[in-house]
């Protein structure tokens, strides 16, 4: 026992039954939407085979989005502490060409933002990935299947981008139950010669010469391969993707067969022009101020910045970008010196041009407010007054027509108040007359102020109230039928 241990630590290829291990199977052959996928759940009878060789298995025959989420999140727990890890998918499949789902039974018609009854198979793999050379995917799917999905998605799987360590087996769903049963499970079984052997499966990633799942007491240890001991690391570099990981992995690992790749990536990460242009901009030191006119200036070039605040956003990088489309530059969304003294001359030049437009039309305006006051108000009429006040509220001649309208509002009010003085003059009314009047109006509640007989300013106000509320001609002054009225009030009753 104390030999096998020693053989699984040194070999990820093999590996006894009592490690802690997990499987998940999952299988849809019924779809509410869809045309039935046959024998794609027959990949769940490699569960009792799975369970004999160490597995913690899990099954779902036609499950539902809710169900397939919860035991893959439980998948991704068990992952932590597995030696081995092994999902077998089989069912109907959608992808975009690079992203690839695995559809649920209630799916609905996938679409780009619908995808919410199916499971990431890249998400799969990223928890497979937990186990580098002791992982694998079966996924079984119909490979004559290439019904389109709308514009964006169709029917099957995409360019898988598969991890380190993690071995991808597909193809009819009858088939790759094999797989399983055959290969996986059996005690020195080797999954790629069994691949090999059956023309109708295919395997992406990790494809050793040999994989044994399954180690047998019978399998000459010395003949096991061997994973190779920087795997986990280089793993784990790729995970981060970043110059300090590939740096420290080369550092580390300096003589190991990914160790030219890592330098290669780190040689792109810190040669890659996106990132040349950010330290450059970097080093300009731009202060907020500086920031804010560049985005007032990109908008009034009609960049779309989302805001002038002074902080570089997805929004001013965007408009940056495409203004860089624009004038021949590298769309790094970054900007240099020279770039920043073209975009404010750009901005000045526009600015001016703006400035000029406005001007324009400013004039162009004054002249056509000109030319309407000659036609109206410059006529002298209270009817052309009110033409021009009507079009032009605020125009240039404005107040000089609403002067001219009132001066005539007055001149006409003395006119008529003369008039209507005259026709009360031409009445001849007594003292006694006038105090029975004002008594009247006084009794009506119109208050004319003192009964004396002499029609004083209250008195005239009080008469007008009178004829307004009688709906007479309101002047303040007694008339014919005015006086007849109040006279007809005063003893008529």
């Amino acid at each position: 026992m104390r030999r096998l241990t020693l053989i699984a630590a040194l070999s990820g290829l093999a590996l006894p039954a009592f490690a802690d291990d997990a499987a998940l199977l999952m299988g849809v052959d019924r779809y509410q939407e869809f045309s039935r996928v046959g024998d794609a759940t027959d990949i769940l009878d490699a569960s009792d085979e799975l369970r004999d060789a160490g597995y913690q298995v899990t099954t779902l025959s036609n499950g539902s989005a809710r169900d397939m989420k919860r035991l893959a999140e439980t998948l991704a727990d068990d992952a932590l502490g597995a030696d081995r890890l092994v999902v077998a998918l089989s069912g109907r499949f959608a992808t975009d060409g690079t992203r690839t789902w695995f559809l649920a039974q209630d799916a609905q018609t996938p679409t780009p933002f619908g995808l919410d009854s199916a499971i990431s198979v890249d998400t799969v793999l990223d928890v497979l990935a937990r186990t580098p050379g002791q992982a694998v995917l079966v996924l079984g799917y119909d490979q004559d299947g290439f019904s389109s999905f709308g514009r964006y998605l169709r029917e099957g799987v995409g360019t898988l981008d598969v991890p380190q360590g993690v071995t991808v087996v597909y193809g009819e769903p009858d088939r790759v139950v094999g797989v399983l049963t055959d290969a996986v499970t059996v005690p020195g079984g080797d999954v790629m010669a069994y691949v090999r052997d059956n023309r109708r499966l295919n395997t992406l990633g990790f494809q050793p010469q040999s994989l044994i799942m399954q180690l047998s007491d019978t399998v000459p240890a010395p003949n096991l391969p061997q994973i190779e001991p920087s795997l986990t690391a280089w793993t784990n570099a790729q995970n981060a993707d970043t110059a300090d990981s590939y740096r420290d992995f080369i550092f580390e690992y300096p003589r190991s067969p990914y160790a030219d790749e890592a330098r290669r990536r780190l040689d792109q990460i810190e040669n890659d022009p996106i990132r040349l242009a950010q330290i450059a901009e970097d080093a300009l030191n731009l202060t907020r101020n500086e920031r804010r006119a560049i985005q007032r200036n990109l908008t009034l070039l009609e960049f779309d910045t989302r805001g002038v605040d002074g902080i570089f956003g997805p929004g001013t990088r965007g408009a940056i970008r495409n203004w860089q489309q624009n004038n021949g530059f590298a769309q790094t969304s970054y900007l240099t010196t020279e770039q920043i003294n073209r975009i404010d001359a750009q901005a000045s030049r526009r600015a001016a041009e703006i400035a000029a437009e406005e001007e324009r039309a400013r004039e162009q305006a004054l002249s056509l407010d000109r030319d309407y006051w000659e036609e109206t108000g410059a006529r002298g009429t209270p009817a052309g007054y009110r033409a021009y006040l009507e079009r032009y509220p605020d125009g240039i001649f404005a107040d000089e027509a609403r002067n001219r309208l009132a001066a005539l509002d007055e001149a006409n009010n003395e006119a008529a108040n003369d008039a209507a003085r005259a026709r009360e003059d031409a009445l001849n009314i007594n003292p006694v007359l006038r105090r029975l009047i004002e008594n009247r109006l006084q009794q009506l509640g119109f208050n004319p102020g003192q009964v004396d007989g002499r029609f004083d300013s209250d008195t005239r106000r009080a008469i007008g109230r009178y004829q307004a509320q009688g709906n007479l001609t309101s002047t303040g002054y007694l008339d014919q039928a005015t006086l007849a009225r109040l006279l007809a009030d005063t003893f008529g009753r």
